[in-house]
């Protein structure tokens, strides 16, 4: 059995750490992890007859959190772009499509494929891949960055909009996620690779959301 230890960037939450520790589920060999994303720390034990440290860093790759220092074992892996705009996408975890699309519509998405979320605010395409694309109308809820969305909602696992984050910060001067959510929502959850559109946690753009806020209405 072998221990590495690999730096592991781009967690900022605990539901960022359990869809790393999740990833690593899916693989055979595997003998204990410990994911920490508060040190952006994951050790992982593993049985060298059966998996290579290359395969678990890819692994580990396929979410929306990156090992660093190991490039030299990393082959990328080439996003396509969406074949409606030709821009560039990014890969999403398929858990997102549960609780995104409208349940008629749930058969457009092959969940046994990789599958992608256009990164174009002016495009209609929500997601694709090599076989097709699901427009924004075929979500039950929109995807905030897209100019065709009506609600901008930040939080998705909290259901918290971009204003009930000005009220907090302009009528209650709160800053932190933890006390924006808190100010809803008695029990917070943390389920990003579920709800969240990208898959990934919000917390960054939560952040600049709040920033925005406070030089528009706070610190003038």
């Amino acid at each position: 059995m072998k221990t590495i230890e690999l730096n592991i960037k781009g967690m900022t939450c605990p539901s960022c750490s359990a869809a790393v520790d999740g990833k690593l589920t899916e693989l055979k060999g595997i003998e204990s992890k410990y994911i920490n994303h508060a040190s952006d720390l994951g050790r992982i034990s593993y049985d060298e007859s059966l998996i290579s440290e290359e395969e678990i860093i890819a692994k580990i790759n396929e979410t929306h959190y990156k090992v660093v220092g190991q490039e030299h074992l990393v082959n990328e892996v080439e996003v396509p772009n969406c074949p409606s705009c030709h821009k560039p996408g990014k890969l999403v975890p398929n858990t997102v499509f549960k609780s995104l699309l409208k349940r008629e519509n749930r058969e457009m998405v092959d969940l046994n494929i990789k599958n992608y979320i256009c990164m174009n605010p002016d495009c209609q395409t929500a997601y694709y891949s090599n076989e097709t694309t699901i427009p924004h109308d075929a979500l039950r809820r929109e995807i905030w960055f897209k100019k065709a969305a009506k609600t901008k909602t930040i939080c998705y696992c909290n259901n918290i909009t971009k204003e009930q984050i000005k009220n907090a910060v302009v009528n209650h001067n709160l800053k932190s996620w933890e006390d924006i959510t808190g100010l809803y929502r008695s029990k917070v959850i943390e389920r990003c690779e579920y709800f969240n559109p990208t898959g990934s946690c919000c917390r960054d753009t939560f952040d600049k959301v709040v920033g925005k806020m406070q030089k528009e209405f706070v610190d003038r």
